[in-house]
């Protein structure tokens, strides 16, 4: 079962605010800093913060994550274990600037704000707009006090995510809002259902309604099935609290290259509402199903190659059903 976030997070736990260039807990289970004098930082740091912390993190303007620029993107569960850098990241990472962060902390856990609820780091903290601000924030990390400050960082919806470890250690845990369903029937699999994964989702997360979606994989859709597509595109449907989520669960399972899924369309720009019951787009993701199966080509799980005059008229039935079973 899901796991509340006062079992790691309580009043009593010490909060650190950085800035990282970017956001990939994956790769980089670390916060560090850099010379002699980050070195007397992090001893002064373990002497007055409690072990385990939290360190919440923002991405720079200066990020090629350009979608995660000055964004509070995550925080980590960190330990007071210290080392090189190098002993808390991916080998594919250590020739990267090796000057730089080698007086490290090993991260324990991670955990990334759902995308379509994250805060802007100048709204968390306007004095950031300010160059040598954000500067000092970066190179020494700031210990926040200001309960409000605080409660806004732990209440912002968020789930687990990956987090690295060496070849041979425990690694972090899958990260998924949404369990992907068994199949029962050749070409229609079950939708949801709710999530029930032993990972940590606050409270907030699990108290958000579900969007139906749907996916596209962009790329040259015949070299990736290896046949002819007759001008079709592969598509994913489903539901989730947050699509953009699903979509970057989905993309990070696949090696770089040619194809990236993009959000094709989701309910939360299509209605007023914040989004469905649970049952309610189990409704609407079923309508969708059903349609493309019977006139498009399934291609297992919750994929199917189909024309985007089908993938209109199974959007437009999937809202409706969704709709209709909210209203009864």
């Amino acid at each position: 079962m899901t796991r509340d976030a006062a079992e790691f997070w309580t009043d009593d736990t010490s909060v650190i605010f950085t800035s990282f260039w970017g956001w990939a807990p994956h790769t980089w289970g670390t916060m560090g800093w850099t010379g002699e004098q980050g070195l007397t930082r992090r001893t002064n740091l373990l002497k007055e913060l409690s072990d385990p912390l939290i360190a919440a993190i923002y991405v720079t303007k200066s990020s090629d994550q350009v979608e995660l620029r000055g964004m509070v993107v995550g925080f980590y569960l960190m330990s007071h274990e210290t080392g090189h850098r190098n002993e808390f990241t991916h080998p594919s990472l250590h020739d990267l600037t090796p000057e730089k962060w080698e007086y490290s902390l090993r991260a324990l856990r991670a955990f990334s704000y759902v995308p379509e609820r994250r805060i802007k780091a100048t709204d968390f903290d306007p004095t950031l707009a300010g160059g040598s601000r954000a500067l000092a924030v970066a190179k020494w990390g700031e210990v926040l006090t200001d309960r409000v400050k605080i409660a806004q960082l732990r209440e912002a919806p968020w789930v687990e995510s990956n987090v690295y470890f060496p070849p041979g250690e425990a690694a972090g845990v899958e990260e998924e809002f949404e369990e992907e369903a068994f199949e029962p029937l050749r070409g229609f699999t079950r939708a949801g259902p709710a999530n029930k994964n032993g990972y940590v989702v606050s409270s907030s997360a699990q108290e958000l309604k579900r969007q139906l979606y749907i996916l596209r994989l962009d790329g040259i859709t015949d070299a990736y099935l290896g046949r002819a597509s007759n001008g079709k595109l592969i598509f994913k449907v489903g539901l989730s609290a947050s699509p953009e989520l699903r979509r970057l669960s989905l993309q990070s399972a696949m090696p770089d290259g040619a194809f990236h899924w993009q959000v094709h369309y989701h309910s939360g720009s299509a209605d007023q509402e914040v989004g469905f019951s649970f049952r309610a787009a189990v409704a609407g993701e079923n309508a969708m199903k059903m349609a493309l199966f019977k006139n498009s080509d399934w291609l297992g799980g919750e994929f199917y190659l189909a024309s985007e005059s089908d993938i209109d008229t199974a959007w437009k039935l999937g809202r409706a059903a969704a709709h209709a079973f909210q209203k009864s």
